[in-house]
């Protein structure tokens, strides 16, 4: 078998934008301890409802944040993601510029208009991907994102093999 070719050119969409922040999102309110906090917000109500019929009325705050609470996640999920992203993306210029991409066992290139940059692989604090995109974390809340649209199998492949080895996982 040949090796894959690890370049590529390509030019984000919105909807490549918006995908990035939907995984992002599930990302976030999937963590551990967000995860750890739905279970013990689960584990009060419960316990709540083994109060004596004349203190449930006392927990009647706790039942409405608790409902907001476990709405919130979705609604970031189905809207904000979308609408946010859709607005980021028209307003930031440097997100619609073609951009090439190269990768080796060391590190990813990103070279557009404005210049290029070079990130070792280490420098990268997490990565996540799904069906449509891989997001390289440089922090919690900053990311490159390279949709797999533009992507061969062969590259998605050598990419998730060189992510696996060298990044922790989101």
């Amino acid at each position: 078998m040949t090796d894959p070719i690890r370049t590529i050119t390509l030019t984000l969409t919105a909807d490549d934008y918006i995908a990035a922040n939907k995984l992002f999102t599930i990302k976030t309110f999937t963590s551990r301890w967000r995860l750890a906090g739905y279970l013990i917000i689960l584990a009060i109500f419960v316990l709540s409802l083994f109060a004596p019929e004349s203190r449930r009325s006392a927990f009647t705050p706790f039942y409405i944040m608790m409902a907001i609470g476990f709405v919130l996640p979705f609604f970031q999920y189905f809207y904000v993601a979308r609408m946010a992203a859709r607005k980021s993306y028209s307003a930031q210029k440097t997100l619609r510029y073609e951009t090439m991409v190269a990768w080796t066992e060391d590190n990813v290139t990103l070279t557009n208009q404005q210049g290029g940059v070079t990130i070792p692989w280490s420098d990268f604090l997490k990565w996540a991907d799904n069906d449509r995109v891989f997001l390289l974390f440089q922090g919690p809340r900053l990311f490159n994102m390279l949709p797999k649209r533009a992507l061969t199998a062969a590259q998605i492949g050598d990419l998730r093999a060189i992510l696996t080895a060298k990044v922790k996982p989101a």
